[in-house]
């Protein structure tokens, strides 16, 4: 089996596990109570910048060999990572698991 393929698996598997991840959103995701909005943008099929109430916290590439990337940042004083991957091919976008504190979101960008 390809690592994409194998990825994109884990990434399911690990969501469907976890009650506590909020449903896939697109590429914006706003709490329930409206305090915490989280978008996703893919920038030339390899850059991605994730920002958390309009600031940005990451910008950083996808390895084109591997089409996947784990990624870290900060929010006020909140850590905040992403993992993404980019389905075979590159048509049904890349995923990314993005988490900020305790709450987390899968975003498609």
């Amino acid at each position: 089996m390809s690592t994409k393929f194998m990825i994109a698996a884990a990434l399911a598997v690990t969501l469907s596990g976890c009650g506590a991840l909020a449903p896939v959103t697109g590429s914006h995701y706003t709490s329930r109570d409206g305090t915490l909005q989280i978008q996703g943008e893919l920038i030339d099929n390899s850059d991605v910048r994730i920002f958390v109430n309009g600031a940005k916290v990451i910008d950083d590439q996808i390895s084109l060999l591997h089409g996947e990337g784990r990624f870290d940042g900060k929010w006020q004083d909140k850590k905040v990572s992403a993992s993404c991957a980019t389905a075979a091919g590159g048509k049904s976008g890349t995923t990314c698991l993005v988490a900020v504190g305790s709450e987390q979101v899968t975003l498609t960008l």
